[in-house]
């Protein structure tokens, strides 16, 4: 099933896919959020600026997020706060409560029809109140320090036993109708999108990216495809997940109005309104990309309906999340490379981080100060504040190459993978990724993720092949969806047919 935000969304006047070789100044890789806001910004600078999309504007993780736009961090403000101090914390409420607004304002200045709506979030508990007293405590002192308007509430409109924090003026909105609103302003000022153009290589020195059919040369070139296209030390400590949304419509009861966090470990739940039709949207479930250990949807659904009367599940949908090590974006310049940008790190709060990139980036670019550069830069070093995380990340790869590499069983006859089966396998040497579909058709890639050479693992619920090294994910082709791998998985064969 597709995201719930394609209801009733109206496409953008993009151009064809990339079939010839062009030059600009400005190459934006990605058409979510984050490109799409720089594109925007540069083009009505006066430059001229080309976005090239794997996928189509807003497909990716912008598509697949919750549609929450909040100033302060999922994860708790009291944990930033504890690790960067009182200082940085206010800071970075003030920079997401200004994007929020510069959101807000792009909206009523371009007429985007994305259904923006300032809401309260809700941070709540459920468990006993003695013991989580303390916590509670710290994350609204953190909350109030940081200058957001935060009070304690005894109840919300959920129909459970609940208690907790209330931030006001927050928002919500459909991220893609957002997206492809901007994408539409943006080739209106002149930006030219090429959706379905993966790239396949940049040559960030000669200022040239390849894709499949053409060449483009540009002065400056930004990765906004969430982690860095390629080898990047970054990715070394970056805690890759995924997280699970289902939509349902209520048999009765009421759909709850705002953001909330409920701290069960975790799920966010809200409501969502298109035409006359309500429904409500629960998201959790997060694990390690490439790490599958359960049926993450059916364990929503079975959320759902322990807490509310549900008279059907109508849409379900993930996305991908990149947590930096030390708990800030990394936005702007590439070491080594003046004239080569990326933003990655924005956890499970991208839309306000990806926002606030494409604004800095956009500076960057124009040579202006952003008030934002420094405390955000991609060039910052903090090893007190990252080094467990690179540590821990690094670790898993290490368990993960070693496990997979040493681990696979041999499989000796292809008839062995039933319908809807995938499987990691080793036939004559190789580590093979075998999948073969309910029509019977066998599809066989090497398992190798050309990325940096982990294997990767079968994803039964999205009928995908994911990397746990680094993030990057395949389709069943072995085409790549997301993360930093430029190619495709090696196809093998096809039906017992050999391809390579």
């Amino acid at each position: 099933m597709d995201a719930i935000w394609k209801l009733g969304s109206k496409g953008v006047a993009q151009y064809a896919p990339l079939d010839r070789d062009m030059s600009v100044d400005v190459v934006v890789i990605g058409a979510g959020i984050t490109g799409l806001t720089t594109a925007m910004a540069l083009a009505e600078a006066g430059q001229h600026v080309m976005v090239l999309e794997a996928l189509s504007v807003g497909a990716g993780v912008t598509g697949g997020s919750t549609g929450n736009l909040y100033a302060t961090l999922a994860s708790g403000q009291a944990p930033l706060r504890r690790k960067w101090g009182d200082e940085v914390a206010r800071e970075v409420v003030k920079a997401r409560a200004e994007a929020v607004d510069d959101i807000e304002a792009m909206v009523d200045r371009l007429g985007i029809d994305c259904q923006f709506k300032r809401q309260p979030a809700f941070r709540l508990l459920n468990d006993d109140r003695q013991s989580t007293q303390h916590d509670l405590n710290d994350e609204l002192d953190a909350l109030i320090s940081a200058g957001l308007d935060a009070e304690r509430v005894d109840a919300t409109a959920l129909p459970f036993d609940n208690w907790g924090i209330r931030i006001s003026n927050q928002a919500q909105f459909n991220p893609l109708h957002y997206v492809q609103g901007l994408a539409n302003a943006a080739i209106r000022q002149g930006v030219v999108v090429h959706p379905h153009t993966p790239v396949r290589a940049v040559d960030a020195r000669q200022g040239i990216v390849t894709t499949d059919r053409g060449q483009v040369t540009a002065r400056e070139i930004v990765f906004a495809t969430h982690t860095p296209k390629g080898i990047n030390l970054l990715q070394a400590g970056m805690l890759v997940s995924r997280e699970y949304a289902v939509a349902a419509r209520l048999r009765s009861g009421d759909y709850p109005e705002g953001i909330f966090w409920v701290l069960d470990p975790f799920h966010s739940l809200r409501s969502y309104h298109y035409q006359d039709e309500r429904y409500l949207i629960v998201i959790g479930e997060k694990h390690k990309t490439g790490e599958h250990h359960a049926d993450h949807y059916q364990q929503l659904r079975d959320y759902l309906s322990a807490h509310f009367d549900i008279a059907a599940f109508t849409h379900q949908w993930s996305a991908q999340q990149y947590s930096s090590p030390d708990g800030l974006p990394y936005i702007g310049r590439v070491h080594g490379h003046d004239h080569l940008y990326m933003a990655t790190g924005f956890a499970a709060d991208g839309l306000v981080w990806g926002t606030l990139a494409g604004q800095i980036i956009a500076d960057q670019v124009m040579g202006s100060d952003s008030p934002w550069a420094a405390r955000f830069g991609a060039r910052r070093i903090t090893p007190g504040k990252s080094a467990l995380q690179y540590a821990k990340e690094n670790a898993t790869v290490t368990k993960h190459m070693v496990k997979d590499y040493l681990g696979t069983a041999k499989l000796e006859d292809f008839d062995d993978i039933v319908a809807g089966e995938g499987r990691v396998a080793t036939v004559d040497g190789e580590k093979l990724a075998i999948h073969r579909n309910s029509a019977g058709e066998l599809k066989v890639l090497s398992a190798v993720c050309p990325h940096m050479k982990c294997i990767v693992h079968w994803n039964g619920a999205e009928s995908t092949w994911d990397c746990p090294c680094h993030g990057s994910r395949f389709d069943i082709d072995g085409e790549v969806l997301e993360g930093p791998a430029f190619h495709a998985l090696e196809r093998k064969y096809n039906n017992g047919d050999r391809q390579g």
